[in-house]
């Protein structure tokens, strides 16, 4: 009897194991960097230069924020795809172009604000333990979160050094807010499309969009060599 008890309970043990297996984060989650990218995207789109068509750009990025970060890198290519939409050329070298554009930011950030009504977590000291937080009791909760980017942009000739056109200060701003009432909640956001918004949340249980992974059986076939 006793080896039957034992048996079982290795079997209850086994069954109630689980595997973790570590992944690698980034420092910002997908949904911040959708807040500053969006904003960067409303911004970007007011740039629209007093400057000839079809003129070859040199992207002057001397002035513009550089701490290495997604946010950047995406900001510029945000203007530079504005900058092509409208029927200008981007060239590498100033000694090529026909016009600079010095592109600066005065921001390229997120605001947060947080309302509770409701007992907020506490933390609450025990001797010899350590703390322990209390939960949180909220009959009414919002977070708020606001992406804020300002873009200036100077066209000056490159062969003269004569101003064409200014454009900015242009300003941008996306919103991600959560609301809880009795424990329901809600969104509002200009991030992503509304019909898009289940698969950022994780919560699709159909693949509506193209977010299969490639495997060798869906991958189109190479043509053979000649």
């Amino acid at each position: 009897m006793l080896k039957q008890c034992t048996a079982l309970a290795l079997v209850a043990v086994a069954a109630a194991g689980c595997t973790t297996i570590r992944e690698t984060q980034p420092t910002q989650t997908a949904r911040q960097q959708l807040v500053m990218s969006s904003a960067a995207d409303y911004a970007s789109a007011q740039i629209t230069p007093n400057v000839p068509r079809g003129n070859a750009i040199f992207v002057d990025a001397t002035d513009f924020l550089s701490d290495g970060e997604y946010r950047t890198g995406y900001a510029m290519a945000s203007i530079q795809s504005r900058l092509l939409e409208q029927g200008y050329k981007l060239v590498g070298s100033a000694d090529d172009a026909d016009t600079i554009a010095r592109i600066s930011t005065g921001a390229l950030s997120i605001n947060q604000s947080d309302t509770l009504f409701g007992i907020p977590s506490i933390p609450i000291p025990i001797p010899l333990t350590g703390t322990v937080t209390t939960p949180e009791l909220a009959a009414y909760k919002k977070k708020r979160r606001t992406g804020v980017a300002k873009f200036m942009v100077a066209f000056y000739n490159a062969k003269t050094g004569d101003m064409q056109d200014v454009v900015g200060p242009v300003y941008g701003f996306s919103h991600d807010n959560k609301s809880t009432l009795f424990g329901v909640s809600w969104r509002a956001q200009n991030l992503v499309p509304a019909e898009m918004q289940d698969e950022l949340e994780g919560k699709a249980d159909k693949k509506t969009f193209n977010t299969a992974p490639v495997t060798d059986d869906s991958a189109p076939a190479r043509p053979a060599a000649p």
